[in-house]
C-alpha cells in the first residue's frame, strides 16, 4: 500500500511553507535503481511522496559516493540501501543539493547521518535555513521516521562553481543564476557529458515555478546547453536526451510569448488562463488543460517585473480592502485620484479595474477638494494637508522608485492603514546602462576625444587624462536593489569583480562575488576601483559619503552616483577630485540639484554631469505602466499589492 498523501495539501505545503506529510504507513519501496552510466544510478521516489516524489541521483567514485538530491527522509532510507548495494558499500561523502525545496533536501538529515557533507549553492543554504528548519520540526513531532533525523542545512556552499574530482571521475558543479529557485546548481560530468538538474528541468507534467523567473530561467537553460550534455538527469520523471533542455526552454519561450501577447491585448489573467493553449506542452506532459499557476506566474512578471525570489518584503505586501468584500457580491466601487491618464491607460484601467473611478486632478488644490472621497492616489498629490482631509485613503502609487520625499511625511509614515508602493526594479535597466556609459567615458577618456573631435583635430592618446580598462578591475556597488542589481550584472558581463553591500539579507547573485551588510561599507571601498552608490535616500544614507568615505577608497578610483544626490557631502567630493585622490566621477544626481551654474563640479574635467536623466527610456515607461495596472487591478480586487514600501525603512 502506498503512503496516503492528499494532493492539494502536499502541493501547498510542499512549496508554500507548510509541509502537510502524512504519519507513516507501509508502503511500496521506491522505484528500483536505474543505471544511468557506469556508476551512475538513479532512484525514482514515486512511492516516497506520490506523483511528486523527486529522483535521487549517485555517482560512484573510486573510494567514495556523491549523491545528487536528498529526497525525503523516507525516499532517503531507500535510497542508501540502494546504494549500498549498487557501490558494494562505498561511504557517501557529499550529498548535494540541487535547491531547497522539501522534496529534494528533507531527507539531507538521513545522509549526514551516514557521514555525508551537504553541499549546495549559499542561496539555497539562506532558503533553507529560513523556509525548512521550523517545518522539518513540526513534521518531527508527528513523524517518527522525521525524527530519527534532524533538520540539516548544507555544510558546504558556493557562489559560482564548485569541483569534485578523485582523478578518475570529475564533476562540475554549476550556478548559472534563478532558474527553479535562486539556488538551481547543475552537476556535469565531463567525461560521460551527464547534467543533473534538479527542478530546474524536469521530464514530465511536474513543471512548478512559484520560485523561478521565467526569462532568467531561459537563460541559465541556455547556459545548460553550452555544456553540451549528452544525457539530462532531471528532477523529476525519467532520464532524457540534451534535446529535453530544449523542450523545457521552449515552453518557458512559448509560454512567455502567449501571455505577452494576451497582455499587450489587455486581457485579465483569468482570460489568459482560458486563452493560452501550447500543443508541444500537451504532447510532452500528457496533460489535456494548460497549468494554471505557470500562467499566472508568468502574467505577474510581465506586468510587474520579475520577483527576485519568494518573500521579499518588497514585491509583494498586504492586501488593501478598502471596503469589506462580501463573498458572492459586487466588488465595492472605488476611487482612484490621478493627474491624468493617456486614452490608451485609461482603457487598460478600466478593463483591469471596472470598479474603480478615475477621477483626475490637474493641481494639489484640486486635489485637495477631492481627498475625502479617494481611496488611492498617486504620490504626486500626497502631502500632510491632503492625508489629513483623505480619511478613506487606503493606497498611495509612487511614480518613481524613490519614496524620501514620502516616508519622511510623519502623517504617512505613522498610518498603518495606508500602503505605499512605487517603482523599484523599473528604471533598474537604463539606470545601469547609464552607469556604465559614464564609468566607460572616464575610463576611456571619451570627453577629451568630444573635445578634439570639435576642434578637428586627430589627437592620440598620449594627451588623454586616463586609457585604462575594466577587465579585472572591482566594482563595489551600494545598494543591491534594482538600480544596484542591474548595474552589477552590467559590470560582471565587462570581467570585473563585483562586490556589493545592502542592508537586508539577500540572495547572493551569480554576478556578485560578495555581499555583505551595509555596516561593512568602509571595510570594502579600499578594494574598489569603482563605487557606484545605487541606495534609496533614508535617514541612514544621508551624508553616507563624506570625506573618511572618500579617504578609505582607492588613489585613482572612479565614483558614480545615479542614487540621490543628499548622500554625498558636496564638498568632500569636490576635494577628492581636485586632489586626484579620485580619478573621476559620473553624477547623475547632486547637491544641490540642479546645479548652478557657476558650480565648480561643472569645470572638472574628469567629472561628467548629467541631470538626473539616468532613468528615461521607453522602457521605463512600458514597465511602470504595466506595474501600475497590475496594482490597481490588485487594489480593486482587495489582493496583495506589488513593490510595497517599507515606510520605516524608507526603501
Amino acid at each position: 500500500m502506498r503512503r496516503s498523501f492528499l494532493q492539494a495539501a502536499l502541493f501547498a505545503g510542499l512549496f508554500g511553507g507548510v509541509y502537510a506529510c502524512a504519519s507513516h504507513q507501509a508502503a511500496n519501496a521506491p522505484d528500483a535503481p536505474v543505471k544511468v552510466a557506469e556508476g551512475v544510478w538513479f532512484q525514482n521516489n514515486t512511492a516516497d511522496i506520490g506523483k511528486f516524489g523527486s529522483n535521487v541521483f549517485w555517482i560512484e567514485f573510486t573510494d567514495w559516493v556523491v549523491v545528487i538530491d536528498t529526497a525525503f527522509p523516507f525516499g532517503a532510507e531507500a535510497a542508501i540501501r540502494n546504494i549500498k548495494e549498487t557501490t558494494k558499500n562505498k561511504p557517501i561523502k557529499y550529498a548535494v543539493l540541487t535547491h531547497y525545496h522539501a522534496d529534494h533536501s528533507f531527507g539531507s538529515g538521513v545522509f549526514a547521518k551516514e557521514g555525508a557533507t551537504i553541499v549546495a549553492h549559499e542561496n539555497a543554504r539562506r532558503d533553507y535555513l529560513q523556509r525548512n528548519v521550523a517545518n522539518y520540526a513540526k513534521e518531527a513531532a508527528k513523524d517518527p521516521l522525521y525524527a530519527k533525523y534532524k533538520a540539516c542545512a548544507p555544510d558546504v556552499t558556493f557562489t559560482d562553481k564548485f569541483i569534485l574530482d578523485d582523478g578518475k571521475r570529475r564533476a562540475e558543479i554549476y550556478y548559472f543564476g534563478q532558474a527553479h529557485t535562486t539556488g538551481c546548481i547543475f552537476t556535469y560530468l565531463p567525461k560521460e557529458k551527464i547534467v543533473f538538474t534538479g527542478d530546474a528541468c524536469v521530464n514530465g507534467p511536474f513543471n512548478y515555478m512559484g520560485d523561478g523567473d521565467s526569462a532568467s530561467w531561459i537563460d541559465v537553460l541556455t547556459q545548460v546547453q553550452t555544456l553540451e550534455p549528452d544525457t539530462i538527469c532531471p528532477g523529476h520523471g525519467p532520464t532524457g536526451k540534451r534535446d529535453l533542455l530544449q523542450t523545457q526552454k521552449q515552453y518557458f519561450l512559448e509560454l512567455r510569448a502567449q501571455v505577452a501577447k494576451l497582455v499587450q491585448e489587455g486581457k485579465t489573467l483569468d482570460e489568459a488562463k482560458k486563452a493560452v493553449d501550447i500543443p508541444m506542452w500537451k504532447q510532452w506532459t500528457g496533460k489535456t488543460e494548460m497549468a494554471a499557476d505557470n500562467i499566472a506566474q508568468v502574467y505577474m512578471e510581465l506586468t510587474r517585473g520579475p520577483l527576485s525570489w519568494e518573500g521579499d518584503p518588497g514585491v509583494t505586501g498586504p492586501a488593501i480592502v478598502c471596503i469589506p468584500m462580501e463573498k458572492g457580491k459586487e466588488k465595492p466601487r472605488l476611487k482612484y485620484l490621478s493627474g491624468g491618464l493617456s486614452p490608451e491607460d485609461l482603457a487598460g484601467a478600466k478593463q483591469v479595474a471596472p470598479n474603480v473611478e478615475i477621477v483626475v486632478a490637474k493641481s494639489k488644490e484640486e486635489a485637495l477638494k477631492l481627498a475625502p472621497e479617494v481611496h488611492g492616489a498617486a504620490g504626486n498629490f500626497i502631502t500632510p494637508e491632503f492625508l489629513r482631509e483623505a480619511r478613506n485613503l487606503r493606497w498611495v502609487q509612487q511614480a518613481s522608485a524613490g519614496v524620501e520625499q514620502l516616508t519622511f511625511i510623519p502623517e504617512l509614515q505613522k498610518n498603518d492603514q495606508i500602503v505605499l508602493t512605487n517603482m523599484k526594479r523599473m528604471y533598474g535597466p537604463p539606470i545601469a546602462d547609464h552607469v556604465m556609459a559614464m564609468l566607460l567615458s572616464l575610463v576611456r577618456s571619451l570627453p577629451h576625444y568630444e573635445g578634439l573631435m570639435k576642434e578637428g583635430k586627430w589627437g592620440k592618446g598620449q594627451d588623454a587624462p586616463f586609457q585604462g580598462e575594466l577587465q579585472g578591475k572591482t566594482m563595489l556597488v551600494v545598494g543591491l536593489g534594482g538600480n544596484g542589481s542591474e548595474t552589477a550584472k552590467r559590470a560582471h558581463a565587462f570581467g570585473m569583480r563585483v562586490l556589493a553591500v545592502d542592508p537586508k539579507d539577500l540572495a547572493v547573485p551569480s554576478y556578485v562575488a560578495r555581499l555583505e551588510k551595509s555596516d561593512r561599507l568602509n571595510a570594502l571601498l579600499p578594494a574598489a576601483d569603482v563605487v557606484v552608490l545605487a541606495s534609496p535616500l533614508t535617514p541612514e544614507t544621508t551624508g553616507l559619503f563624506g570625506s573618511a568615505q572618500f579617504s578609505l577608497m582607492k588613489d585613482g578610483a572612479f565614483f558614480i552616483n545615479i542614487a540621490r544626490g543628499k548622500e554625498v557631502d558636496t564638498a568632500a567630493l569636490l576635494q577628492a577630485l581636485q586632489s586626484k585622490k579620485l580619478q573621476g566621477a559620473g553624477l547623475d544626481v547632486t547637491e544641490p540639484e540642479p546645479l548652478p551654474a557657476d558650480h565648480a563640479l561643472w569645470k572638472q574635467a574628469n567629472v561628467i554631469v548629467t541631470p538626473h536623466v539616468s532613468g528615461q527610456s521607453p522602457g521605463t515607461k512600458a514597465r511602470t505602466r504595466q506595474l501600475f495596472l497590475e496594482n490597481l487591478r490588485r487594489f480593486a480586487s482587495g489582493e496583495p499589492m506589488v513593490n510595497v514600501v517599507d515606510k520605516k525603512a524608507g526603501y
